[in-house]
């Protein structure tokens, strides 16, 4: 959990519009400096402005983090500029609505490192540091509802986030067996208005659209980015749920959702006790 914000040093990646926009403004607001990683470096140098008048230290780097050289570039930043990280935000995420049998194979590596892959190549570099530090820290991997639920369309998204939410499951349980100080929560929002329609603007060059592809050409294309826009733009006010966000990560717990109607659904299936910690088996901690 989180009680103090001041003076804290965090990472946030995805940090330059949507939710690891308010997120990284959220933290600056409470007192932290912020180190904002995106894809698109003049957008991370336009949120790190805002947090500089906010009076913290804000700072921008452009980063792919679907690529571990890339997060290694992160991790290195972190330390040259900040000397530690107290809170890792893994934010970054991307999505495509293609059948099994429609999607493109780029498509299923491009999602699958950016929403999966990121977690871990960030991670497996962070947790050390955190370890060393020997103070308080905080990793919030932001995974979607649709890691704990699924829906009979966009395979890649809903099986990337249901990996990431087990992945950060395992690592909360691995940390609290070692006894160390390091909290680990998923927040699983349902659909929030953001831009996440426009998630093809997030391509690295390499994954780049071929405009001759008869799927990117196809209704079936259009009519999911057409349905992804009508959807988030009546999903929940950005502002109020990541407000949200920040009240329950000061209260011990894993699960962080902010949408009422999953929050029911989930307790009647049994799947999460929002007012406890992810359940650790107690002979991991002999």
């Amino acid at each position: 959990m989180i009680k103090e914000y001041k003076d804290k040093k965090v990472v946030v990646t995805g940090g330059a519009n949507g939710i690891g926009r308010e997120l990284a403004l959220g933290c600056a607001k409470r007192g932290a400096d912020v180190l904002v990683v995106d894809i698109h470096g003049d957008e991370a140098e336009a949120v790190a402005a805002e947090i500089c008048k906010l009076g913290r230290k804000g700072i921008a780097l452009q980063a792919d983090v679907s690529l571990p050289e890339e997060c290694q570039k992160i991790f290195d930043y972190t330390v040259e500029v900040f000397g530690r990280c107290d809170i890792l935000i893994n934010n970054a995420g991307v999505s495509t609505g293609a059948d099994v049998w429609d999607i493109k194979e780029d498509d299923i590596k491009w999602v699958t490192e950016v929403n999966v892959y990121s977690h871990w190549y960030m991670m497996k570099r962070f947790v050390p540091l955190m370890r060393k530090q020997g103070t308080h820290c905080q990793i919030l991997n932001v995974c979607s509802i649709a890691g704990l639920i699924t829906l009979g369309s966009a395979p890649a998204y809903f099986s990337t986030k249901h990996a990431a939410v087990a992945l950060s499951e395992v690592v909360y349980k691995s940390l609290k067996a070692a006894g160390d100080d390091i909290d680990v929560s998923v927040f699983c929002p349902g659909f929030v208005q953001t831009e996440m329609h426009l998630t093809d603007r997030h391509r690295p060059e390499r994954y780049a659209i071929d405009p001759d592809d008869p799927y990117y050409n196809s209704e079936a294309y259009r009519q999911f980015i057409a349905y992804n826009k009508v959807i988030l733009d009546n999903g929940a006010p950005l502002v109020p749920t990541i407000e949200s966000v920040f009240e329950q990560l000061g209260k011990d717990q894993f699960f962080i959702l902010t949408h009422d109607q999953y929050d029911r659904l989930l307790r009647e299936q049994g799947v999460y006790q929002a007012d406890k910690v992810c359940p650790v088996d107690p002979s991991l901690l002999k």
